[in-house]
C-alpha cells in the first residue's frame, strides 16, 4: 500500500501549537514589530519543531544582507555599494529585504528565506554556520573557510596582477601597494607579487605597506615617497585612493603621473572626475550582486547548485594617473 505524503503544517497548525493567534504566526513569519521577544521564540521554536520551512508559507520572500557592525564601509564605500546592488536586485524580484543593525543579536530572531553576508568578523561566521543548517546563506569575496559554502567573489588575484603588469609596462620599477590583512587582500598581493616577479624586477616589501586603522593615510603616503616608489596600487571601492591622490597632489607637491603613478579601485562616479582622471582597476560589483541573489533565491527553491564558488573577472580601466 503506497504510503501517504506527509502532511505539510500551515499557519493555523504553527499558531495551535505556539499557543498564538495566526495573526501573530503571521507577524513573526513576516518579520514584523509588535510581538514580544518570548512570543517570537515561542513561535520561531515552533516552526522548527513542525519543520516549517519558511518557503512554506503564503508570504513575500525575505533575505537578510549583513554586514559586520563594525565595519567602516556600512554607510559609503564598499559595503554600502554591495548593500544598494543587493537591496535594489532583491526587491526587483519582489523579495523583502531586512538591514539588520546587529546581525549576531537580531538575526536569530528573523524567520528569513536566506542571508546574504557581505562582511562578517569572527562570531559572525560562527552564527552563519549555524544558519547553514536551515537556510541558504550566500558569502560575497570570501576566501578561506571550509568547503561547500556559496561563495561569490571578484578575482582580486587578477586585480593585483593586472595593476602591477600595466605599472610595468608603462616603464615604472618600484611599484607599491596598499594591502590590508585578509584573505582577499592576500590575492591582490599574491597577484602583485607574481606580476613583478614575471617582469624581472625585485618585489621590495618595503613597498608593500598593511595598513590598519591605526595607520594615518599620511603616514603611508610618506613612507612611500621615502622609499622612492614611483608607482602605487591603491585597492578598493572606498574612495581610500582619493585621500592618497590629495596628499600627493595639495600636501607633498607630487606631480601624478610625472612624479609618481597611481592605480586605484574604481569609484564610479568619482573616478573619471578626479585630477587627473584615474586609472583603476574595476570591481564588478553589480554583477555580483545579481549573481549572489540568484544563487540565494535558487537554494530556496530547492535547485542544485554544481558549483560552489563563482569567480567574476575584473577590469582595467585606462586613463591618466599613469605616465
Amino acid at each position: 500500500m503506497a504510503k501517504k505524503p506527509k502532511k505539510r503544517a500551515t499557519i493555523y497548525d504553527l499558531a495551535q501549537l505556539a499557543g498564538v493567534s495566526p495573526g501573530t504566526v503571521s507577524r513573526v513569519l513576516n518579520n514584523r514589530d509588535r510581538v514580544k521577544a518570548s512570543t517570537r521564540e515561542r513561535v520561531l521554536k515552533a516552526a522548527q519543531e513542525l519543520d516549517l520551512k519558511p518557503q512554506s508559507s503564503v508570504r513575500m520572500k525575505q533575505v537578510a544582507i549583513i554586514t559586520e557592525p563594525e565595519y567602516t564601509d556600512r554607510v559609503y564605500g564598499y559595503a554600502a555599494s554591495l548593500t544598494a546592488h543587493l537591496s535594489f536586485e532583491l526587491s526587483r524580484r519582489n523579495v523583502g529585504v531586512l538591514l539588520p543593525t546587529d546581525p549576531i543579536e537580531q538575526l536569530p530572531g528573523y524567520f528569513l528565506d536566506g542571508v546574504i553576508a557581505v562582511t562578517y568578523c569572527e562570531r559572525m561566521e560562527s552564527m552563519l554556520r549555524d544558519l547553514e543548517d536551515r537556510i541558504p546563506v550566500v558569502y560575497i569575496d570570501k576566501f578561506d573557510g571550509p568547503p561547500k559554502m556559496h561563495l561569490i567573489r571578484s578575482d582580486h588575484y587578477r586585480a593585483g596582477y593586472l595593476a602591477a603588469e600595466y605599472l610595468l609596462k608603462r616603464g615604472r620599477k618600484r611599484l607599491g601597494l596598499v594591502s590590508a590583512e585578509s584573505p582577499a587582500e592576500e590575492e591582490r598581493l599574491r597577484g602583485f607579487s607574481d606580476a613583478i616577479r614575471e617582469g624581472g624586477i625585485e618585489l621590495d616589501e618595503h613597498l608593500i605597506i598593511r595598513h590598519n586603522p591605526a595607520m594615518s593615510t599620511y603616514s603611508i603616503v610618506a613612507r612611500m615617497v621615502r622609499c622612492e616608489a614611483d608607482a602605487l596600487f591603491v585597492p578598493g571601492t572606498s574612495f581610500q585612493v582619493v585621500e592618497f591622490v590629495h596628499i600627493l597632489s595639495y600636501i607633498m607637491g607630487k606631480k601624478i603621473p610625472a612624479d609618481i603613478s597611481i592605480i586605484g579601485g574604481e569609484n564610479e562616479g568619482v573616478s573619471e572626475l578626479l585630477i587627473p582622471p584615474l586609472t583603476t582597476i574595476r570591481e564588478p560589483l553589480k554583477e555580483m550582486s545579481e549573481a549572489a541573489v540568484k544563487r540565494v533565491l535558487d537554494l530556496t527553491d530547492g535547485k542544485r547548485i554544481q558549483e560552489y564558488v563563482m569567480t567574476l573577472p575584473v577590469e582595467l580601466l585606462i586613463r591618466d594617473s599613469v605616465a
